[in-house]
């Protein structure tokens, strides 16, 4: 009677995981924007920015990083050029607008460095 029960039980458990093995695992994002300030590149939270396809055409995401500083675009891999809207008070250290290309295991970051008063 215990051996059944034992083997009742692991097999109860393995049908239970099967469709958690099948299932595919979830896709990279596609696009990581990151925006910083100061010389000790501190996160920035609420920086505005825009996603658009390399070849040109409307923007598929406009996404606002958070407290660490970030934003995620998790569509399609490609090419994408990410611009961003300067905040109040601060300059932009660089291009208003980058362009990242994101392949299979690969996330590019789109990095963005203000100075801000």
């Amino acid at each position: 009677m215990r051996r059944t029960l034992l083997v009742t039980s692991a097999l109860a458990a393995a049908c239970a995981l099967a469709p958690l093995a099948s299932a595919e695992p979830p896709a990279d994002p596609a696009v990581k924007v990151q925006a910083v300030y100061g010389p000790e590149q501190f996160p920035m939270a609420g920086v505005a920015a825009d996603i658009a396809p390399c070849g040109g055409g409307a923007n598929v995401a406009t996404l606002t990083t958070g407290v660490d500083g970030t934003a995620v675009y998790n569509g399609a891999l490609g090419c994408y050029r990410v611009q961003v809207s300067t905040p109040i008070g601060c300059a932009l250290d660089s291009d208003p607008a980058v362009q990242v290309t994101s392949v299979p295991g690969v996330t590019p970051p789109a990095i963005f460095r203000f100075r801000c008063a």
